[in-house]
């Protein structure tokens, strides 16, 4: 632009009113972001550069659609992006990505966060499990040293279901039907800790003793130390896997035995279900996205930035 042309656009800028200079500023910052989103899933894509369809590495530059730049796979011949096979694939407002994202590292329920970023409430829940898609398989795949195990159970919910079968509807989260931790009330959570910080959570179908060696046996090393409560289960598959296993009964007045105990596994469960309060009962079919979540708050702490966020979402390729 020549100077002459551009002291007449400065000239115009300042003839606009107060609401015009507002949409002005909103429409350059969305720009701004939507690019800053645009390059940093580019620059993910080229650290491991692959058909999105069929996973093919062969492929060649195929001009820029929708603000991005396509490919033409020479595997299926099919053109892809670098959103072709994610999560993020087929969503639109690449501009506000990086504010929701910023929403699901503070917290946000899913109303605050539509509020915040200026989108759907019907949008927020679905970019809410878009972006957490990867962070529900994001757990430690092997527990060493000392292992404390411990299982807590969460209030089963049927939040957004069109038809609720065997009882009546709650409010907020309400209270179960039966008295004790029946399964028939509650979701079941193992969570199992090592004292260096690797977690992981599964959601048990019953308390048997299969069950939990089911998710115990590929998890802890067989030089592990297996701290946990007196539950039988623990004992059994410890017995069976030739493990050393550590139990503390809290009934009889035990918490710590020879410097052995569960406080870091119960310290994390408390940590969870203060966090989990402000979303007033999670929907038992979405309660490990948000298991998820928070094993992502806890293993990243400070590095669990909206950059990130998105990142861990991209990585969650189908192929």
């Amino acid at each position: 632009m020549k100077t002459k042309q551009f002291q007449v656009f400065l000239d115009e800028l300042g003839g606009l009113s107060t609401v015009q200079r507002t949409a002005l500023m909103m429409a350059l910052k969305s720009s701004n972001s939507a690019n800053n989103v645009t390059s940093l899933l580019e620059v993910e894509f080229a650290k491991a550069p692959a058909c999105g369809h069929c996973g093919a590495e062969s492929f060649s530059k195929w001009g820029v659609a929708t603000g991005m730049k396509r490919y033409m796979c020479k595997t299926c011949n099919r053109t892809f992006n670098a959103l072709t096979g994610t999560p993020l694939a087929h969503q639109y407002k690449r501009e506000k990505w990086l504010e929701y994202a910023r929403a699901i590292v503070d917290g946000l329920t899913l109303r605050k966060a539509a509020a915040r970023v200026g989108v759907h409430l019907e949008t927020s829940f679905r970019w809410r499990h878009r972006f957490l898609a990867t962070s529900k398989t994001a757990k430690a795949k092997r527990l060493s040293g000392i292992v404390e195990a411990d299982e807590t159970f969460i209030l089963k919910s049927a939040k957004g279901s069109r038809r609720l079968v065997g009882r009546a509807p709650r409010k907020r989260g309400g209270k179960p039907k039966k008295t004790g931790t029946s399964p028939d009330d509650y979701d079941i959570v193992l969570i199992a800790r090592d004292r260096s910080g690797a977690t992981t959570d599964h959601i048990l179908y019953d308390l048997t003793a299969p069950t939990t060696a089911e998710v115990l046996k590929p998890l802890i090393a067989k030089d592990a130390v297996l701290v946990s409560d007196g539950r039988k289960a623990y004992a059994a598959f410890a017995h069976a896997e030739n493990i050393l296993h550590i139990p503390i009964i809290t009934s009889r007045g035990e918490h710590v035995y020879r410097g052995f105990h569960i406080q870091n596994v119960n310290a994390y469960t408390s940590r969870l279900k203060a966090w989990l309060q402000p979303f007033r009962g999670v929907a038992s079919w979405h309660l490990s996205s948000y298991l998820g979540w928070r094993r992502s708050v806890e293993r990243l702490a400070e590095t669990f930035t909206p950059e990130r966020c998105l990142q861990t979402a991209y990585r969650s390729r189908s192929t």
